[in-house]
């Protein structure tokens, strides 16, 4: 009877749970206000409303001038020609636009200066199947600017709004496909359109981007300052860009204060400002930051100043005010390498600006860049993505919590690798033991885990982490308990490796046998494994197999022992040594035989027993265990008579 094979420790191995990547992050930002990718953003947004919104005729209806403001006008102009602008206007109100149009551009031809004959030829051109209606804007320009009685000067503003609704998309989609191919063109072609509609805020705020983009940074301010005073539509929006524009003149003169200041001494900071010319000492960004001196003069307690009372973009425009400057000279250091020598400059100039949102991503990009403090980055750029104008915020927040999630997660999985590859080339119970230990650890650590992953890439790594280490604790489970199995197995066919010597040894092996056999049986059961996953399945079947041996070794036991009795009865067995004895004294030392009834009965009981035995063990007779049954059951008959 032989042992197990030696795969009872088999430990099906998988491939490892990947890395969590940080999302890579290329600093690309130089400037924050007025360049292009603040341009381009404006662009994009303004393309897209108009594309989301598409523009429909209203057609507004000619409103009737009262007959005293007719008869005024025509006193004014006289009679030569009033046939010329009655005929006009009364086929302008009969729908008669065409005809209307040359009555009243011939009318013009002497009087070009008449206000209601200006206003009803640009009408005339509005409602003429959308042909000429720039024209018709560029007539009712200088009307905007005259002064004229109050009804004519409200048909003017509604037909001018209307005609910059109608038009002021369809400027901004030719910009947009131009800007990129004939920069030059596309904003010539929209300050020229700008001129006829200074209301439009959006407008004025992309001419003047476009304009500090080519380099034309006086332009620009003039631009978005003359927006911000004339615009009735997105009018905040033109005066923070104007107020961001003027920074770059007023840094200059106000560099004395801000020295000041960043010295923490607000109130000498207050005292240099005083000294500013006056154009700029009143402009808002000044004043402003003059207020926030004063706040600091009486606030400013510990290492970072109080922040400013104010709405953000004005918050925004004092810190740019302070730290612009040194923020554009970290970000020559990091464009040129030298990450450290920005990190130290942005190190020394946030504290005092601790709100400035674009100062925040520099220093952000800039830990990230080295790999330091990377809670501190993360702070930084959630200031910094509150800022929508600096594009790559987000971009920058989501890379550093991918950061954020790779410092933590990744030692995890790489533990998990390595403990894997502890048992890569074999595995054995104190190796199985190790391994649960330290996937136990990592188990335990996994609550952890799940906390710090922020994004879905993330919580997917530590989904993937946590089935992996579930599924090797359960088959380290399983090995230990197919380990387990096996060494009983050794212990039960331990005593019998020289063969099975009787009866009553096989009867003992059979029931250690049967109890193995129920043990695998059970686990099998509660492990579910299918035929292709079931460690068990040759243990099991060894066992079956010796169980089946053993049954023929006890079978032939027992003919053996039925044989040896019948031997013993009819033959007793002589002593050794008795053979030099005296007869008489050999007769009494050896075993008598029993009476002739009492042989007759236990040569009968012999006979009954083989008879039983070849009955019941058919299967587990051999042919010569089978043959000697017969014999005996023969010759017991033959006997017996």
């Amino acid at each position: 009877m032989t042992g197990p094979s030696d795969d009872r420790h088999s430990f099906r191995d998988v491939g490892p749970v990947q890395s969590l990547r940080t999302p890579s992050f290329e600093f690309a930002e130089v400037t924050r206000h007025a360049d292009l990718a603040e341009h381009d953003r404006r662009l994009d947004e303004l393309a897209r409303r108009a594309h989301t919104a598409p523009v429909v005729d209203r057609l507004l209806e000619l409103s009737a001038v009262a007959p005293d403001t007719l008869q005024e006008m025509s006193l004014v102009i006289g009679d030569d020609g009033e046939d010329l602008l009655e005929d006009g206007r009364a086929n302008a109100h009969a729908g008669e636009y065409g005809t209307a149009l040359e009555l009243l551009t011939e009318y013009l031809q002497g009087r070009p200066r008449h206000q209601e004959a200006r206003y009803l030829r640009a009408f005339c051109m509005y409602r003429l199947d959308g042909q000429d209606r720039v024209e018709a804007l560029r007539i009712l320009r200088p009307l905007r600017d005259e002064p004229m009685e109050d009804g004519l000067r409200e048909q003017v503003r509604e037909l001018r709004r209307e005609l910059r609704r109608l038009l002021t998309p369809l400027e901004v989609g030719a910009y947009a496909r131009t800007a990129h191919s004939d920069p030059r063109g596309a904003l010539e072609r929209a300050e020229a359109f700008l001129e006829l509609a200074p209301e439009e805020g959006s407008l004025s705020c992309l001419v003047a981007l476009g304009q500090a983009r080519s380099g034309a940074l006086d332009k620009a301010l003039e631009t978005a300052t003359r927006g911000a005073a004339e615009a009735d539509v997105d009018q905040e929006q033109v005066s923070t860009l104007a107020r961001r524009l003027l920074l770059p003149y007023l840094r200059p003169a106000a560099a004395a204060a801000v020295a000041a200041f960043k010295a923490r001494n607000p109130r000498l900071a207050q005292a240099e400002l005083s000294r500013m010319e006056s154009r700029l000492r009143h402009s808002a960004v000044i004043e402003d930051f003059d207020a926030y001196l004063a706040l600091c003069a009486t606030g400013w307690t510990g290492d970072s100043p109080p922040a400013p009372r104010l709405p953000d973009d004005r918050a925004d425009d004092v810190y740019s005010l302070i730290a612009e400057a040194d923020g554009q000279s970290a970000a020559t250091l990091m464009q040129a390498g030298l990450a450290d020598a920005a990190e130290q400059v942005l190190a020394r100039v946030l504290p005092l600006v601790p709100g400035f949102r674009w100062l925040n991503f520099l220093y952000a990009a800039c830990l990230l860049r080295l790999g330091r403090d990377p809670e501190r980055a993360a702070a930084c750029a959630e200031i910094a993505a509150r800022d929508a104008t600096i594009a790559q915020a987000g971009e920058l927040l989501e890379a550093i919590r991918g950061w954020q999630e790779a410092r933590v997660i990744n030692p995890a999985v790489d533990e998990y690798v390595t403990a894997m590859k502890s048992v890569s080339a074999g595995v054995s119970p104190d190796s199985l033991t190790r391994l649960r230990t330290r996937l136990t650890v990592l188990q335990r650590g996994l609550p952890a885990l799940r906390a710090a992953a922020l994004s879905e890439q993330g919580r997917q790594v530590v989904r993937e982490l946590e089935k992996a280490i579930g599924q090797r604790l359960g088959e380290i489970g399983d090995a230990m308990a197919v380990s387990e199995l096996y060494d009983r197995y050794d212990a039960v066919m331990a005593p019998v490796q020289g063969g099975v010597t009787g009866v009553a040894a096989a009867d003992r092996l059979a029931r250690d046998l049967d109890d193995l056999a129920a043990r695998i049986r059970d686990r099998r059961r509660a492990a579910g494994k299918g035929a292709g996953q079931d460690p068990l399945g040759k243990l099991a079947e060894l066992v079956s197999a010796r169980r089946a041996e053993l049954d023929r070794v006890r079978t032939g036991l027992l003919v053996s022992d039925l044989v040896k009795r019948f031997n013993d009865l009819a033959q007793p067995p002589q002593q050794p040594g008795f053979s030099d004895l005296p007869p008489a004294v050999i007769g009494l030392l050896q075993p008598q035989r029993p009476d002739p009834y009492t042989l007759r009965t236990k040569l009968s009981g012999i006979r009954e027993e083989a008879r039983g035995l070849r009955r019941s063990h058919k299967k587990t007779l051999a042919a010569r265990e089978t043959e000697l049954l017969d014999e005996l059951i023969a010759t017991i008959s033959k006997v017996l008579g």
